[in-house]
Protein backbone atom coordinates (compact mmCIF):
# COMPACT_ATOMS: atom_id res chain seq x y z
CA UNK A 1 0.00 0.00 0.00
CA UNK A 2 1.12 3.49 -0.67
CA UNK A 3 -0.26 6.42 1.24
CA UNK A 4 0.59 10.08 1.63
CA UNK A 5 3.47 9.19 3.95
CA UNK A 6 4.94 6.56 1.63
CA UNK A 7 4.57 2.80 1.50
CA UNK A 8 3.12 0.95 4.46
CA UNK A 9 0.01 0.83 6.59
CA UNK A 10 -1.49 3.53 8.78
CA UNK A 11 -1.26 1.62 12.07
CA UNK A 12 -1.22 2.97 15.59
CA UNK A 13 1.81 1.59 17.47
CA UNK A 14 -0.42 1.11 20.53
CA UNK A 15 -2.69 -1.17 18.47
CA UNK A 16 0.38 -3.16 17.50
CA UNK A 17 1.30 -3.41 21.18
CA UNK A 18 -2.14 -4.75 22.09
CA UNK A 19 -2.04 -7.22 19.20
CA UNK A 20 1.42 -8.41 20.24
CA UNK A 21 0.27 -8.90 23.84
CA UNK A 22 -2.64 -11.00 22.57
CA UNK A 23 -0.30 -13.12 20.42
CA UNK A 24 2.12 -13.54 23.34
CA UNK A 25 -0.76 -14.84 25.50
CA UNK A 26 -1.56 -17.38 22.79
CA UNK A 27 2.13 -18.35 22.62
CA UNK A 28 2.14 -18.92 26.39
CA UNK A 29 -0.95 -21.14 26.15
CA UNK A 30 0.62 -23.12 23.34
CA UNK A 31 3.69 -23.60 25.54
CA UNK A 32 1.46 -25.05 28.24
CA UNK A 33 -0.09 -27.36 25.63
CA UNK A 34 3.38 -28.57 24.65
CA UNK A 35 4.20 -29.35 28.27
CA UNK A 36 0.91 -31.20 28.70
CA UNK A 37 1.48 -33.22 25.52
CA UNK A 38 4.93 -34.27 26.69
CA UNK A 39 3.63 -35.17 30.16
CA UNK A 40 1.39 -37.90 28.73
CA UNK A 41 3.91 -39.44 26.36
CA UNK A 42 5.13 -42.05 28.82
CA UNK A 43 3.44 -45.41 28.12
CA UNK A 44 2.38 -45.70 31.76
CA UNK A 45 0.63 -42.33 31.64
CA UNK A 46 -2.59 -44.28 31.04
CA UNK A 47 -1.84 -46.65 33.93
CA UNK A 48 -0.56 -50.20 33.69
CA UNK A 49 -3.78 -51.48 32.17
CA UNK A 50 -3.72 -48.68 29.63
CA UNK A 51 -0.30 -49.50 28.13
CA UNK A 52 -1.91 -51.02 24.99
CA UNK A 53 -4.09 -47.91 24.68
CA UNK A 54 -0.98 -45.74 24.97
CA UNK A 55 0.60 -47.65 22.10
CA UNK A 56 -2.46 -47.06 19.96
CA UNK A 57 -2.52 -43.36 20.80
CA UNK A 58 1.24 -42.80 20.48
CA UNK A 59 1.24 -41.95 16.78
CA UNK A 60 -1.66 -39.51 17.04
CA UNK A 61 -0.05 -37.99 20.11
CA UNK A 62 3.22 -37.41 18.24
CA UNK A 63 1.38 -35.83 15.31
CA UNK A 64 -0.48 -33.55 17.71
CA UNK A 65 2.75 -32.57 19.49
CA UNK A 66 4.37 -31.67 16.16
CA UNK A 67 1.33 -29.54 15.25
CA UNK A 68 1.42 -27.78 18.65
CA UNK A 69 5.16 -27.16 18.27
CA UNK A 70 4.61 -25.70 14.81
CA UNK A 71 1.81 -23.44 16.06
CA UNK A 72 3.96 -22.32 18.99
CA UNK A 73 6.91 -21.51 16.74
CA UNK A 74 4.68 -19.62 14.31
CA UNK A 75 3.03 -17.67 17.12
CA UNK A 76 6.40 -16.67 18.58
CA UNK A 77 7.66 -15.64 15.12
CA UNK A 78 4.53 -13.55 14.53
CA UNK A 79 4.91 -11.85 17.91
CA UNK A 80 8.56 -11.04 17.16
CA UNK A 81 7.68 -9.54 13.77
CA UNK A 82 4.87 -7.47 15.28
CA UNK A 83 7.29 -6.17 17.92
CA UNK A 84 9.75 -5.11 15.22
CA UNK A 85 6.95 -3.44 13.25
CA UNK A 86 5.82 -1.63 16.40
CA UNK A 87 9.35 -0.39 17.08
CA UNK A 88 9.70 0.86 13.51
CA UNK A 89 6.33 2.64 13.67
CA UNK A 90 7.28 4.26 16.99
CA UNK A 91 10.59 5.41 15.49
CA UNK A 92 8.70 6.86 12.51
CA UNK A 93 6.26 8.66 14.83
CA UNK A 94 9.15 10.08 16.87
CA UNK A 95 10.88 11.20 13.66
CA UNK A 96 7.75 12.98 12.44
CA UNK A 97 7.29 14.67 15.83
CA UNK A 98 10.88 15.93 15.68
CA UNK A 99 10.38 17.10 12.11
CA UNK A 100 7.50 19.39 13.08
CA UNK A 101 8.89 20.46 16.47
CA UNK A 102 8.97 24.23 16.94
CA UNK A 103 11.92 25.66 18.84
CA UNK A 104 10.92 27.67 21.90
Amino acid sequence: MTGPGGPGFAVDPQELQRHREHIEAITDRLGQCKEAARATEHPEAFGLLGVPLAAICAVAQQVAEIAIESASTSSYDHSTRIQLWQQLKEADEAGFADLFKVAD
